[in-house]
């Protein structure tokens, strides 16, 4: 599995693109990269038609050119990682997409900064890792250091498994471990109430079977992913939240997870990766096949 060559770097207006710079910076670094950082400018509609008699907007591109070198600088101040800035007008996930396709890009990388609070990630992050036929690292935290501790929730797919191995080509170093929530719970519920009641049937038994299967699928995702550890837990009758609170407990600097490919426009994220990306406070990597 190659390193990307090519690494789209995202910046809308309410994003901090320091932390987004400084991780790009890591990254290309780490696998040798050129970036090709986008910088969006969403114009006022009103201001638009000056031929209705108000002003022209203009667009200070060399200005916030300027301001991105001397950002890249503090980012990089060897000068080592080659980088080209895009300053174009129009929504930032059409642009940051769109540029993407056009630069032939490997991957991309956007931050999670929104100017709503009650978002984790926002609009623009969530609809580009949604939409994005490409790897997408969605930054959320300030970097002090490399990602040293991954995890990666699994459903032991060929999709998690491919994640996990960019996840090690691209951070070497880094300690990952894998993570799959059984629903015990939710399975006895389905087969065995009503008219699909089993006979004789021990409940207990049951579980322990689901959580035996479980533990044995992990014991081979492990060996073929080449990872050293893996733990399943008991995702009763919601996984998706016992895994938000898992990865809460083992605090994470980056989170991965593999998008199930892509059909037409939109990427096929699936309900569980969509849910851990808008809720988790860690960095998240969305690998897409």
């Amino acid at each position: 599995m190659e390193t990307p060559k090519r690494i789209v770097v995202g910046i809308d207006v309410f994003s901090k693109p320091g932390n987004i710079l400084k991780r790009a910076v890591c990254l290309a670094k780490a696998c040798g990269s050129k970036l090709y950082i986008v910088y969006a400018v969403e114009t006022p509609m009103l201001s638009i038609p000056s031929y209705f008699g108000s002003k022209e907007i203009t667009i200070d591109t060399d200005g916030i050119k300027k301001r991105i070198g001397k950002k890249m600088k503090k980012s990089d101040p060897e000068g080592s990682v080659p980088f080209s800035v895009f300053i174009k007008e129009g929504n930032a996930d059409d642009i940051i997409l769109y540029e993407a396709k056009l630069i032939k890009a490997d991957m991309i990388v956007i931050g999670a900064n929104t100017k709503n609070r009650r978002s984790f990630l926002g609009t623009t992050a969530e609809k580009v890792a949604q939409q994005s036929h490409l790897p997408v690292l969605v930054v959320r935290n300030s970097v002090k250091e490399p990602y040293r501790k991954i995890l990666a929730p699994t459903d032991f797919g060929i999709q998690s498994k491919q994640s996990i191995l960019f996840a090690k080509n691209i951070y070497p170093s880094a300690k990952i471990k894998t993570v799959h929530a059984y629903e015990s719970f939710y399975t006895i519920g389905i087969y065995t109430a009503g008219v699909y009641t089993m006979e004789n049937l021990d409940i207990g038994q049951y579980s322990d079977a689901i959580k035996s299967t479980a533990e044995s699928n992990m014991k081979d995702f492990i060996e073929e992913a080449g990872l050293k550890k893996g733990e399943v837990i008991d995702g009763d009758v919601n996984s998706r939240d016992a895994l938000v609170e898992y990865i809460k407990k083992e605090k994470p600097d980056l989170v991965v997870m593999g998008s199930r490919g892509t059909a037409g426009f939109k990427a096929l994220l699936g309900s569980m990766a969509s849910y851990i990306l808008r809720t988790v406070k860690s960095d998240v990597l969305i690998y897409v096949p």
